[in-house]
């Protein structure tokens, strides 16, 4: 993946470009791979939230920029002025109820911000889903340019001297490679490595050649080259979890031609249908796990206990017999073919795959062997992800599409956004007052059981089809130790293995 962008707020939130950016800028509130607040990582020292929860005072460390100056609140106000300015341009526009919910937002001195909200919010939804969303900036450097500037200077290397985070930007060169000396000036904990380089490559395959080869230090095995993983036997191996997101399948409900998705029965059957754990043996070569419902199961921070339950025991969700009695149900039978009928109406529909993952095709093609022995006729339609996304939005005329869903920075996996009625992300237009309902109950209400009646909602009612979401294998170099290979991928969850 290429690396456009150098600035926070002013970019388009891909994964490559946020963690390039979380190597120079700090965030307020680091969120660590556990799903909560990792206070030692944090600029910010402490958040403390009023009776009605609706006031944040947020406490800063003494927090140095690599010139020397303090960072400040009016730093990381300006942040928030900037996400304000960006607008819909902004692509985390409405996560954590940003910038939206910010009724007021006063500096009481250096070191000291207060934030409140037009509304009572759960303390843990807003911190780790909007304040996480706040960046200090030098905004004494960068108040000569407009929203406008920024955005088109988002690429200039001469816009990142001044940084607070633990790398100082050292070469760029665009669609080429990126790298990385430590900042001497880092308030936070030293860095183990003193540089650290990228290379942006054309495909997975030139980055295991290059890996082979000795270009690359640190690099992904891919899992459709998973038997050529003997050939860098040499290296070391740990195993990274991918992430903190889920795989589905999203629905079109407001295209009439699959009408038949809005039947809940019919999305219980291919849910039943599927066999996850053939699919993690097959196409993930065993690294992955199930998942059953939006949020992640793995950290399992926030998964219910009726989820884990589930995960444990995944044949509990796969049955096919049962999947055919729902279709049944729903007036679905088997004609010719053994392709179910109602109606005059074949139960088939279309699903767009992205065709730069060999492992995403490997999935639709299982799937679609699963759902042809309930009655189900699914066709596969390749295509640039790009393209994918161009097609995916309400009222379009596609019927489903395989896509992946990361949390970041809505690391508080409440669905708003996703799942709510017109939510930014609601691609295929799903709605349900129930479920609407419970994603407001875990952004407002305290506590985690109301996330909870959400994502077993969620899987009762499949308002997409969950998938299982992989794991990969990470091989490195011998002269590198395990706690430099965690800064290298830095913000991936990486466990040693031998797998």
């Amino acid at each position: 993946m290429n690396v456009n962008s150098l600035l926070p707020v002013v970019n388009n939130d891909s994964s490559a470009n946020a963690q390039i950016i979380s190597l120079m800028f700090r965030p307020l509130l680091w969120i660590g791979t556990n799903l909560t607040i990792d206070w030692k990582e944090s600029i910010a020292k402490s958040v403390s939230v009023s009776a009605n929860r609706r006031t944040f005072t947020i406490y800063l460390k003494n927090w140095k920029w690599s010139d020397g100056r303090t960072v400040t609140a009016n730093d990381t106000l300006a942040c928030l002025h900037l996400i304000r300015k960006a607008g819909v341009r902004y692509p985390n526009a409405g996560m954590g109820g940003m910038p939206n919910i910010v009724e007021s937002a006063k500096v009481v001195n250096q070191r000291t911000l207060i934030i409140t909200l037009k509304r009572p919010v759960n303390p843990t939804w807003f911190e780790l889903n909007g304040l996480s969303q706040l960046f200090p900036i030098p905004s004494w450097r960068w108040k000569a340019y407009s929203t406008n500037d920024l955005y088109r200077l988002q690429d200039n290397p001469a816009m990142v001297t001044v940084v607070d985070g633990p790398y100082k930007l050292q070469r760029f060169t665009l669609g080429r490679n990126i790298s990385f000396v430590r900042n001497p000036e880092y308030s936070g904990s030293r860095p183990p490595l003193r540089t650290l380089s990228f290379t942006m490559v054309t495909s997975d395959a030139n980055a295991f050649w290059a890996l082979k080869s000795g270009k690359l230090q640190v690099g992904m095995i891919p899992h459709y080259l998973y038997a050529a993983r003997g050939m860098v036997n040499n290296l070391r191996t740990c195993v990274s979890n991918g992430g903190y997101g889920f795989n589905y399948i999203a629905l079109n409900f407001t295209n009439p031609s699959v009408a038949f998705l809005r039947n809940v029965r019919v999305r219980q059957a291919l849910s039943l249908a599927i066999n996850q754990e053939q699919i993690i043996q097959v196409a993930f070569h065993g690294l992955g796990v199930p998942g059953f419902n939006p949020v992640p199961t793995n950290p399992d921070t926030y998964l219910s206990p009726e989820m884990k339950h589930l995960v444990a025991y995944p044949d509990l969700a796969f049955q096919p017999e049962k999947a055919k009695e729902l279709l049944r149900e729903a007036g679905w039978r088997t004609g010719k073919g053994g392709i179910r009928f109602k109606d005059g109406h074949r139960l088939g529909f279309t699903m767009m795959v992205p065709d730069t993952s060999q492992t995403l095709v490997a999935v639709a093609e299982l799937l679609q062997s699963d759902w042809e022995k309930i009655g189900v006729d699914l066709r596969l339609r390749m295509m640039p992800f790009n393209l994918e996304l161009a097609k995916m939005h309400p009222k379009g005329k596609w019927d489903s599409s395989m896509i992946v869903w990361s949390y970041n920075p809505d690391y508080y996996p409440s669905g708003d956004g996703i799942f709510n009625t017109n939510g930014g992300t609601n691609y295929g237009g799903y709605s349900n007052s129930l479920m609407d309902q419970l994603i407001r109950d875990s952004t407002e209400k305290n506590g985690l059981n109301f996330l909870y009646q959400y994502e077993n909602y969620a899987y009762e009612q499949q308002p997409v089809i969950f998938l299982p979401y992989p794991e990969y294998i990470v091989k490195y170099s011998q002269d590198l130790s395990h706690e430099q290979v965690r800064e290298a991928l830095y913000s991936v969850d990486c466990v040693p293995g031998n797998k």
